[in-house]
């Protein structure tokens, strides 16, 4: 498939989900801002070395007439002058007596005349970059206009009201707030635009139905996102708290949500008569372990006994999520090393049906003891055991430990989450599954949200008749919450 297939087929099958798009452009607001810095920093430069000073002075004429002094004839006589001395200032032969007058060879310096409104005043202006060669041009300029003007001005008569001053300060200060205002905004709003297009054009998944329009297999679900800080003291705290189906205040959309997937996940095993599922996903941080553990425990829930194994054992994390305290003697990792299997390594959780292998130590050749052999012949005996046994294993993607798992199991349950892996990379691990003849039950989307999600938490804060838990109780739910914590 070429590019522009490719990119025809993204575009196909890309769909406008309105909160990943505003989370992809609000998750790069510091990449936006220092943008958007730039740029109005770039326009307040671009201004500055572009600004030239203008020294502005001015002189005051009171016009009169000749032959009358009534003020309406004054009037008349400073418009007719307007334009009339504007011409004079303009001439040839003014400007002529003016490079003579300042020895120089061109006069660089704005001259220009205007009256004042209702007024028989004449104002004459000159602006140059240099504040003495205003002054000395304005001055020029009055010493020498009559020189051109005799036969010009006609009637009108002028008289110096004030003397000129060297200008102190530019008459155009440097104003660059606007600008950068202008920029600021204008990068901003363009780099969230970009985002926006590569958040829209990311051939992610973004919402449940995209699992089975990109991805090469069945949706089992999708999890609802649930917060681990539950009120502002944790999240200030940075409380780490697993996120269990089987807590008192798991939000309700998050527990119905597991409760769905579930019912499905465990259909399609009875289906084929699968006892041994191993839970993976395609790279770190997609929420996996988390996954795996609920999945025990609803199952544990539904009246089934299972067998937790935290197969992860460069990173295990099992036992921090149950909360267990393990030993020496209880780590799967010291069976897969020697061979020999004992009662010690299974563990009883708290929860009622839940029982748990694994571990707290790190071990760094994980492949190499998993490929002994020791992983098929522990199976075959949990099988017996219990009615299902679930495999939280490393990320499929770098490590092939998931695989090795794989091959002695009944099932494989990618973990995806939402708007985090490339669906060509999803496709590729699925694909690497099947090659070595492990089945696929599905994948489910994990850490889903919405703004209709969203919008269920936020009124289930604050109406006690929905009660998703966020540190305020469940509400209506909280029987049903005291009714499961019994059955366990």
């Amino acid at each position: 498939m070429n590019k522009d297939e490719n990119f025809n087929e993204i575009l196909q099958t890309s769909r406008l989900e309105p909160f990943t798009l505003v989370r992809d452009i609000l998750v790069n607001w510091w990449v936006i801002l220092l943008g958007a810095l730039a740029a109005a920093m770039l326009a307040a430069t671009v201004l500055s070395l572009r600004w030239q000073p203008a020294y502005t002075t001015s002189a005051t004429f009171a016009v009169s007439s000749r032959v009358g002094a009534s003020s309406y004839a004054d009037l008349n006589s400073a418009s007719e002058m307007a334009g009339t001395f504007q011409k004079i200032l303009q001439s040839s032969a003014l400007n002529k007596i003016l490079c003579e007058e300042l020895e120089v060879d061109s006069i660089d310096a704005a001259i220009t005349s205007n009256v004042i409104p209702n007024t028989n005043l004449l104002e004459l202006s000159v602006s140059s970059s240099s504040p003495r060669e205003a002054f000395d041009t304005i001055h020029a300029v009055m010493d020498n206009y009559a020189q051109v003007s005799y036969f010009s001005l006609g009637n009108a008569v002028l008289e110096p009201l004030d003397e000129p001053e060297i200008p102190l300060y530019p008459s155009n200060p440097l104003n660059t707030s606007r600008a950068m205002k202008l920029a600021f905004l204008a990068a901003a709003a363009a780099l969230a635009a970009l985002f926006g297009l590569l958040s829209f054009f990311r051939d992610t998944v973004k919402q449940e139905d995209d699992v089975e329009a990109k991805l090469d297999t069945r949706s089992l679900g999708a999890l609802v996102y649930e917060p681990k800080a539950k009120n502002l003291r944790e999240l200030f705290q940075k409380q780490k708290k697993a996120l269990l189906v089987s807590q008192p205040l798991a939000g309700f959309g998050f527990v119905e949500s597991y409760r769905k997937f579930v019912s499905k996940l465990e259909y399609q095993m009875e289906k084929h008569h699968s006892k041994v599922l191993v839970v993976s996903s395609v790279s770190e941080n997609e929420g996996k372990s988390t996954v795996a553990a609920n999945i025990a425990i609803s199952l544990v829930q539904r009246g089934k006994k299972v067998l937790l194994i935290d197969g992860d054992l460069r990173r295990p994390s099992q036992f921090l999520i149950l909360g267990i305290e393990t030993q020496d003697k209880n780590e799967l990792g010291e069976y897969l090393k020697s061979g020999r299997f004992s009662d010690e390594i299974i563990t009883k959780t708290d929860i009622g049906g839940l029982y748990f292998m694994g571990g707290r130590n790190c071990y760094s050749m994980s492949t190499d003891m998993l490929q002994s052999g020791n992983i098929e012949k522990l199976l075959k005996t949990c099988r017996r055991l219990v009615d299902y046994v679930v495999i939280d294993t490393p990320p499929a993607g770098p490590l092939g430990d998931a695989e090795l798992f794989a091959r002695y199991a009944d099932e494989v349950l990618l973990v995806v989450r939402q708007n985090y892996m490339l669906a060509e990379d999803i496709n590729d691990v699925l694909d690497h599954f099947r090659e070595v003849g492990c089945h696929v039950v599905g994948v489910v989307l994990n850490r889903v949200q919405s703004f209709e999600n969203l919008t269920a938490q936020t009124v289930g804060r604050y109406a006690g008749r929905y009660g998703y838990g966020y540190g305020y109780g469940y509400g209506a739910y909280a029987q049903y919450a005291n009714d499961r914590g019994e059955q366990q």
